[in-house]
């Protein structure tokens, strides 16, 4: 590596960020968010998405893109391979699940690029959720991982998930939380008696996102509310389905996609996460971010760090606790620039980007 390292003095490192798709995705929008916003001095950024433009939601800028045009990950393998062996990087970065084991199959063809890849999930607690297994026999997983450089978890459980599902050695892991941007606008504090309670939860309707647990919960609170649910998935028709049960149709608006989820934080008094685990829920950051507090069902994935009780919200234990921390939260008097600050002091973009940054430079120049 000091060939390497020397080599370097005098040009940037280039880095070659991979993302499967450009499509609504958390991973792929702090993968994005990370090639954009490190320092272009020191840093040659390339984001190549593997899927294609059309199916892009969002916009990345500041950043060269390249599409590899791939329906799946597992297809792309020769074209990811043709474009580390033409742009010849210094560092490749990949995220999620399959992206992350073919970058450790490449790291054994390429050994002296650096491989770091990022995982989104506490997997073992996700498997168990899904009541899924492994496409992979768990053996050749465990072997490509290892085959990383790095590989950066977003919480402390995913990191010590991860360490003991592949045995991956503790100077391989390393724990970067996710960033909140600094565009995210604090919500004018208003003081309303007897108002109606304004709740709200944003994220896919699949059943690892919990929304039956809270409407269960809703179905109990007696007092006066509204609940808007933004998200599309699976699980729509059951969803209305027990909402109906619960005959709660005219408290409910669903939402199913939005381009102004800040906004929509903004005019809600509680944001409502039902999720049974998680890897470190950007939402979260938005929603403190804006000055709306959280009430959280307790699983792993970063919650409890996120949350600090009475600050920024409630993390409850039971279907019990959850709707009395509800009842709490809609007559306490949020300071909302103390729930502000719960998450832009410790995952501001300035903090969580120079970690990337000191990551990067510290593996090229060992």
């Amino acid at each position: 590596m000091k060939q390497n390292s020397q080599s370097l003095n005098n040009r940037r490192i280039k880095i070659f960020f991979f993302v499967p798709s450009l499509r609504a995705g958390g991973a792929e929008r702090v993968v994005a968010f990370i090639s954009q916003k490190i320092d272009k001095s020191k840093f040659e950024a390339i984001l190549y998405v593997i899927g294609s433009k059309k199916d892009a939601t969002f916009e990345v800028l500041n950043v060269k893109i390249e599409f590899l045009n791939h329906e799946r990950v597992s297809r792309s393998f020769i074209s990811v391979c043709k474009t580390i062996i033409n742009g010849k990087p210094n560092i490749v970065f990949g995220t999620i699940g399959h992206l992350n084991l073919m970058l450790g199959l490449c790291k054994i063809l390429f050994p002296k690029i650096v491989f770091i890849g990022r995982e989104v999930n506490v997997i073992s607690k996700l498997a168990e959720v899904r009541n899924s297994k492994p496409t992979l026999p768990p053996w050749i997983n465990e072997y490509l991982l290892q085959k990383l450089d790095v590989m950066i978890c977003q919480s402390i459980d995913m990191a010590e998930d991860i360490e003991k599902l592949y045995n991956l050695r503790k100077d391989k892991i390393s724990i970067i939380n996710n960033p909140i941007s600094d565009s995210y606008k604090l919500k004018n504090q208003t003081e309303e008696k007897n108002k109606i309670l304004k709740l709200i939860t944003v994220g896919s309707l699949t059943s690892r996102k919990g929304h039956l647990r809270i409407i269960k919960v809703l179905k109990d609170l007696q007092i006066p509310f509204t609940y808007t649910i933004v998200g599309d998935g699976e699980l729509k028709e059951e969803i209305y389905n027990t909402i109906e049960l619960y005959s709660l149709t005219e408290k409910v608006r669903h939402i199913p996609f939005s381009n102004e989820v800040s906004k929509l934080l903004q005019e809600h008094d509680l944001f409502l996460l039902g999720s049974f685990v998680e890897g470190f829920p950007n939402v979260l950051l938005e929603t403190c971010a804006v000055g709306t507090p959280v009430i959280a069902f307790n699983a792993p994935g970063g919650i409890n760090e996120i949350i600090i009780d009475d600050v920024n919200g409630f993390i409850a234990n039971s279907h019990a606790e959850y709707l009395e921390k509800i009842k709490r939260g809609s007559i306490k008097n949020w300071d909302i620039m103390k729930v502000r600050e719960a998450v832009t002091t410790r995952y501001n973009e300035t903090k969580i980007i120079s970690d990337y940054e000191n990551l990067f430079l510290s593996k090229i120049n060992r």
